[in-house]
């Protein structure tokens, strides 16, 4: 049963990369920026992911610390980052606040002209939801990029050379991105970030205990990591996710490697089915929603588990990836556009999920047009994804049959 509902949530995952519409784009601070600059944005604008509307996130953050990578990757300093420097990308806002503010200004950006009411002639601010932790995380990271000339790109390639031949390079990939940014950065307060020599020392002192794991005791970290926390780095897979699948990052990624003269077949293992099966599942309030696990797991062995679900998905897909064709775990992330639409609508009588559960269609093919002059109606509906209808021959009714 669940082998179906797997096969289910790879034919929206499908729909949902098959198109630059069917998600938000960062709205960066000018389109000429290199692929590695616009790899390096995304992974800050997904440190800042906590709490705070995904719109605004990628546009006006997507700008602003589009412009700080630029910056930093011009000067080969971190200067942008001290508060008390006139060049600097973080100023006060009162109550010893801060927020982080752009050196380019906002002048022919119809996104944030039109739709956040900035003037031609304004610096832009983004404030983050846990700036605090967030300007750390971003600060530990550029000085651990600095010693692969601030790319981003040089670092995954130094990472996928010494795994590539391990079971599970990408998890070990991801691993050792989550040691430059999220590792060890704690909970500071927003007055720490006043005494920035003070910051670099920390910096310094936390480089080059990531420099030791990475070098000297990677394996045992990594398998204890990999153990539980694993699961738990919702941004950093959201990030090395779409570097792999998305039709825009894709793009950035793969470019950005052969600049860097990565050979096709390094990129095309990068980016394979293998790859993406190793993926997990960003866990979150969606693919945990009681009505929708409760739904897609009852009747199964894992009913009455009170593990998270990305963690269940791993467990049923490693007993049974022999069965699931090019179905994998992290297709469920779909589920973000997926329950608001149907679970929390209560439309059950119209969701495929309930004819493999129950083996009654209901009113599922009032929603299913099999018009190829349409678009996909129940992707339309379930997910709200933009995708031409296939008519009778479709994944999707493949499944139901």
């Amino acid at each position: 049963m669940l082998k179906e509902i797997f096969n289910i949530f790879s034919f929206y995952d499908e729909i949902r990369w098959s198109s630059l519409g069917n998600y938000n784009l960062i709205n960066f601070c000018n389109e000429n920026l290199d692929d590695d600059t616009k790899l390096l944005t995304h992974w800050l604008c997904y440190i800042t992911d906590r709490q705070t509307s995904f719109q605004r996130i990628w546009d006006v953050g997507g700008f602003v610390l589009s412009d700080l990578v630029e910056q930093i990757k011009k000067t080969k300093s971190l200067d942008a980052l001290n508060p008390e420097s006139e060049n600097s990308f973080v100023c006060k806002n009162g109550n010893e606040g801060f927020s982080f503010i752009s050196k380019s200004k906002s002048n022919g950006n119809s996104v944030l002209q039109n739709y956040y009411g900035y003037k031609s002639d304004s610096r832009v601010t983004f404030t983050s939801r846990y700036y605090p932790s967030d300007y750390f995380s971003i600060i530990y990271t550029f000085s651990i990029l600095k010693n692969y000339d601030f790319s981003f790109t040089k670092f995954i390639i130094e990472q996928f050379e010494k795994h590539k031949n391990s079971e599970n390079y990408i998890k070990r990939i991801l691993y050792s991105l989550y040691l430059i940014t999220y590792f060890e950065v704690g909970q500071p307060k927003k007055n720490e970030m006043s005494d920035f020599d003070s910051n670099i020392k920390k910096a310094e002192s936390r480089a080059n205990k990531v420099f030791d794991i990475l070098s000297n005791n990677f394996e045992e970290n990594y398998i204890k990591f990999a153990k539980k926390d694993i699961f738990n780095q919702k941004r950093a897979w959201c990030s090395l996710r779409d570097f792999l699948k998305s039709p825009e990052f894709k793009k950035y990624f793969t470019q950005s490697l052969e600049n860097e003269g990565v050979s096709a077949a390094v990129i095309n293992k990068l980016t394979s089915l293998e790859s993406l099966r190793q993926l997990e599942l960003p866990g979150d309030v969606w693919n945990n929603n009681p009505i929708f696990r409760s739904c897609i797991l009852k009747n199964t062995e894992y009913e009455e588990s009170k593990k998270s679900l990305n963690v269940i998905l791993r467990d049923y897909f490693d007993k049974n990836k022999s069965k699931l064709d090019e179905s994998y775990p992290e297709q469920f992330d779909v589920s973000f556009d997926f329950v608001p639409r149907m679970c929390n609508m209560k439309k059950c009588d119209m969701c495929p999920v309930r004819i493999v559960k129950m083996g009654e269609y209901r009113d599922f093919f009032k929603t299913c047009a099999r018009n190829k002059d349409l678009f996909c109606t129940v992707a339309l509906i379930n997910c709200g994804y933009n995708y031409d209808c296939k008519g009778e021959v479709c994944n999707l009714l493949e499944v139901l049959q």
